[in-house]
């Protein structure tokens, strides 16, 4: 997977609308691994930047006035922003640290606003800057190199809050015992804002490097990743989408998870139906039962990718039981028609019966494609998922490709149809 790719996010908050991930929930996410970190929470979303020119327009008193009324908001924080500096990066604070009630604490060497403006009880900048990150939870270590917030406003209300994007580089998590979980690159670019909300949004998470023995508490997980010839895991999450409210179409144009010598699993699609009203009772906390049905589906598809990871796990289970791996696949591709009998669509079972025999004999990629004959209510699908669910392939006019022949761009392209 190339690393200018991205991944698209869901509608969700306050002050930052559909289509992006908050400011507040991607830091807890991204930051803090856990709920547990929400004051780093609090103090990354002030603090990171690319530093700005030797103007400042604002004073370092009035950065300091405006930085401590917003990290206030934590009613049970205690934080020292100590004497700022003005320097040709901006303003400047070291050594800041930030302490919470549960006695979670974050600690920032160098923290820079750079150019930045107050107005009011608003906040903006070119950008601000934090290095060297450490946050610490319960005997939990969290690190980061440095994090990097563009063009960021705040303005302390549920209106007006913006940033062009977020970058963030050299994350690791250790916990107690466990080898630590790290983070190479993490990016985030927001365009097309009206009204606060950005309709565009390209995400990628880069080198996620993991010790299964670190997430597996009963060491069943790693042992079986192991027997694989899986010592460690490398990941990457990317993706993007867009939303046009005047026709109301929310595109995805891809959500990747990549696994270095795993596989790569692509979603796509378009969404028809969110209008500006329809996105209006969406964010109301109890929405009318009518808006879900004027969501609708126009396209979708899955995509599956392999980079060995099927091959290493046909040749484990054949080794468990005593087989070759090619009468392994003969016997599993033999069961498939009564392990397909449930869905109850005979002709859509020999469909995906025929693709997965294509793909187990010779893993290449499988994708699964839905593009109904026009769009369909999600609540209806909901409905007929309930009442007539062997009907659902047939409605969505579902199809089955197997090993598909890559393209230069290594994405797939025309391949075998499993009819």
């Amino acid at each position: 997977m190339c690393a200018d790719r991205h991944l698209a996010t869901m509608p969700v908050s306050k002050g930052v609308g559909y289509l992006s991930l908050p400011i507040k929930t991607y830091w807890e996410y991204e930051m803090t691994i856990s709920s547990r970190w929400s004051l780093t929470v609090a103090v990354v979303a002030l603090s990171a930047g690319f530093a700005g020119p030797a103007f400042s327009a604002a004073t370092p008193e009035q950065v300091t006035a405006a930085l401590t009324k917003l990290l206030a908001t934590d009613k049970g924080a205690t934080f020292t922003l100590g004497t700022p500096t003005q320097s040709d990066l901006g303003v400047v604070y070291n050594n800041v640290s930030i302490k919470s009630a549960d006695g979670s604490e974050t600690k920032i060497e160098v923290l820079t606003v750079g150019n930045p403006t107050v107005e009011g009880d608003t906040l903006s900048a070119d950008a601000i800057v934090a290095e060297n990150l450490t946050g610490t939870n319960k005997g939990d270590i969290l690190t980061v190199a440095s994090i990097e917030l563009t063009s960021p406003v705040f303005t302390d209300k549920e209106t007006g809050n913006r940033v062009d994007a977020v970058s963030a580089e050299g994350f690791s998590l250790t916990q107690a015992g466990k080898a630590p979980v790290t983070i190479d690159k993490v990016g985030l670019d927001l365009s097309d804002y009206a009204d606060d909300v950005p309709h565009a949004i390209d995400v990628s998470v880069e080198g996620i490097n993991v010790d299964p023995a670190a997430v597996d508490e009963g060491g069943q997980f790693a042992a079986q990743l192991k027997a694989m010839g899986y010592d460690k895991l490398t990941l990457g999450f990317f993706g993007s989408g867009s939303l046009d409210e005047a026709t109301g179409d929310l595109v995805i144009d891809d959500i990747t998870i990549d696994g270095t010598d795993l596989g790569t699993v692509t979603l796509s699609g378009t969404f028809g139906g969110l209008t500006t009203d329809v996105i209006k009772d969406l964010k109301q906390p109890n929405p009318p039962q009518d808006v879900f049905g004027k969501v609708t589906l126009k396209e979708a598809s899955v995509y599956y990718g392999d980079a060995s990871l099927a091959g290493r796990v046909i040749a484990e289970q054949a080794k468990q039981m005593g087989q070759e791996p090619a009468a392994f696949v003969g016997q599993i591709t033999g069961a498939l028609p009564l392990l397909l009998s449930a869905i109850g669509n005979q002709p859509f079972q020999d469909k995906l019966a025929q693709g997965v025999t294509t793909f187990l004999k010779d893993p290449k990629n499988l994708t699964i494609t839905a593009k109904p004959a026009a769009p369909i209510a999600l609540m209806e699908l909901l409905t007929t998922s309930q009442t007539a669910p062997q009907t659902l392939p047939d409605v969505l006019k579902a199809d089955v490709i197997a090993n598909q022949p890559e393209t230069e761009d290594g994405e797939a392209g025309e391949g075998t149809d499993a009819n």
